[in-house]
């Protein structure tokens, strides 16, 4: 408890000055919390937009430069036209088809041919192509001349163990010298199917096995920030091309950059200690990811500036509130303390001081004027005591003298107790059992009612007076009839003391007094939406319009504006339904429903209240 009241301990001008100082380092601190975030969220997408842009343009240019290679090898595997008027015959014309349909026919002299066509088209067209090699569906190979695609170092290479490719396939390759210390050089196989012209049956595949020069010009025409770069991975996982030659033919798990994404995603990775950012562009002619890569603070460059700014802000903040803040509080605290003092004065006992007030909206002001009120009024209670004291000694004689006239009204029950009494033993010596019972129902009626304490009663209780009610109604109607109907459960519900009697003795008057008792009173009571309900029904005349018009009136009244009925209201429905509307409130209370000429059926809704 004295942990929570712990700034009680400090002045009024030190808490506002440490709130102030607090409030706008926090807000400074949030500051530069958002806007680090923001700005480092804001560097990211746009990272993610140049680089999505950057390498769907780059894969658009691979596939277009992949697609331009393999078209260019048509016109060399067809082979010059097969005859020329001026120059006859031509040895060359479909001599690659004729090899793999028909290699191991060929003499050394023709396949010196095929060697040669592929030569000249290497010579002629690119010189970014490293080699190519002629697979027949046997598996006999033919390499180019001045080639080193035959070295024992690449016998993995695509055309020696892989099944023949009936589409365009290009395929990552790396050379690895017999030092196998130094890195793997890589290289791109782009395996271009071979049909035969006549029965158009795959025959076989032209490897055609290109540098990384094309891809080094490509990938080097974007930059993204200083340093960033990109890279190539196959769908296998493995690096295709990456700047560190180190990197290339080694898998993308087994390296620094393992949290790499693919297809097209995002993701921030740690290198060394700093954020790298990386997006992925994946292509659909060879389902390779090209992959950007930019450390986080070339993209983010403007981070840096808000950080000093910040920093900047902060520090003026901290020299204005030591110089200027606590100016401004003793201003604002001046007028307390004064008005401290005065509150000291009125504890010592002069009253009659007054704060200066200026007029405005301040609240300082205000509250002074309000002390000026208080001790005013003070004053005047003061006062009032005086007079008040005065008064309650004349109270306390009207309370003594009230207390002593309830004694002496409590006298008139007991004589008219004692009178039934003696009138029931009277018809009891004088054997008239009708008189005897009579009088015994009148007097616990009558004990009943006058019993003080509490205003609630159990269900039971009230049943049993009202049973004692309808004995004497029998007694007086020979052909009355009644029943009481009530589960159980309900017995111990609470009710308003002397609430069913009223509502029975007025069925009696209006229902089966005009019959001379050949009519039947109903009680009943059960449980409806939580509410205890009691119906009292009888079987009369009902009332007449008019008549239960005016009765719902006044009910209506009585919810409005509560108050006891008047005197000559003192039994019956009004004066149930005043009490109910004053204990319990609405909806509680009576209604009336009746049919002229059949009866009557008045309800009283109490809330069910167990007896605990």
């Amino acid at each position: 408890m004295k942990w929570r009241n712990w700034h009680y301990r400090f002045s009024f001008k030190t808490k506002i000055l440490g709130l102030v100082f607090s409030v706008s380092m926090i807000s400074v601190s949030l500051m530069a919390v958002f806007t680090s975030y923001y700005y480092t969220e804001s560097a990211k997408n746009d990272f993610y937009m140049i680089a999505q842009d950057s390498t769907a343009r780059m894969n658009h240019q691979l596939d277009r430069y992949f697609t331009q290679m393999a078209q260019s090898t048509y016109a060399s595997i067809a082979g010059p036209l097969p005859s020329n008027s001026i120059l006859g015959d031509n040895p060359e014309s479909g001599l690659l088809q004729k090899w793999l349909i028909s290699g191991h026919m060929f003499s050394r002299e023709q396949e010196a041919l095929v060697e040669g066509i592929m030569s000249k088209y290497i010579a002629i067209n690119y010189s970014n192509v490293l080699g190519l090699v002629l697979r027949s569906h046997d598996n006999r190979l033919i390499y180019s001349k001045d080639h080193s695609l035959s070295h024992p170092m690449i016998r993995s290479s695509p055309w020696i163990n892989d099944t023949l490719a009936d589409t365009l396939t290009i395929v990552p390759s790396h050379y690895r010298p017999q030092n196998t210390l130094m890195a793997a050089y890589p290289y791109i196989t782009l395996i271009v199917p071979v049909f035969d012209p006549n029965s158009l049956k795959l025959v076989g595949n032209l490897n055609i096995a290109l540098s990384m020069t094309e891809i080094e010009d490509i990938l080097g025409q974007t930059r993204l920030g200083r340093t960033g770069f990109f890279f190539i991975v196959d769908s296998s996982g493995e690096i295709v091309y990456h700047p560190d030659v180190n990197l290339a033919g080694r898998r993308v798990e087994d390296t620094a950059i393992r949290a790499l994404p693919l297809g097209g995603q995002g993701a921030v990775i740690k290198r060394d200690g700093e954020k790298i950012l990386m997006s992925g562009n994946r292509s659909e002619l060879t389902g390779w990811d090209l992959v950007a890569s930019v450390p986080m603070h070339e993209m983010a460059s403007g981070l840096d500036f808000a950080r000093k700014a910040t920093l900047f802000v902060m520090s003026g903040i901290i020299v204005i509130s030591l110089l200027f803040i606590p100016r401004m509080v003793d201003q604002v605290v001046r007028p307390i303390l004064r008005l401290r003092n005065l509150m000291k004065q009125v504890e010592q006992g002069d009253t009659s001081v007054n704060a200066e007030v200026i007029a405005g909206k301040d609240e300082i002001q205000q509250l002074n004027g309000s002390f000026n009120q208080m001790t005013t009024r003070l004053n005047e209670l003061i006062h009032t005591v005086h007079r008040l004291e005065i008064n309650e000694m004349q109270l306390q004689l009207r309370q003594r003298d009230a207390h002593i006239q309830a004694l002496q009204n409590q006298i008139n029950p007991h004589l008219l107790y004692n009178t039934l009494e003696i009138i029931k033993s009277i018809a009891f010596i004088e054997k008239v059992p009708t008189i005897e019972k009579m009088v015994t129902s009148l007097a616990a009626v009558y004990r009943y009612s006058s019993k003080m304490p509490g205003a609630e009663v159990l269900l039971r209780d009230e049943l049993k007076n009202l049973q004692h009610y309808l004995e004497i109604i029998h007694i007086r109607f020979e052909h009355f009839q009644s029943r009481i109907s009530v589960h159980e459960s309900c017995l111990d519900c609470r009710v308003i003391k002397l609430s069913l009697q009223p509502i029975v003795e007025n069925s009696v008057k209006y229902a089966v007094e005009p019959k001379n008792g050949n009519a039947q009173i109903t009680v009943t009571a059960y449980e409806s939406d939580g509410d205890l309900i009691i119906d009292i029904s009888d079987n009369g005349n009902g009332f007449p319009e008019e008549d239960l018009a005016r009765i719902r009136h006044r009910m209506k009244l009585v919810e409005q504006q509560p108050e006891p009925a008047s005197h000559e209201e003192s039994v019956g429905l009004i004066n149930v339904h005043s009490r109910m509307a004053l204990r319990y409130g609405p909806p509680y209370g009576v209604s009336v429903h009746s049919l002229p000429g059949r009866g009557s059926k008045v309800s009283l809704r109490f809330p069910n209240k167990i007896n605990s």
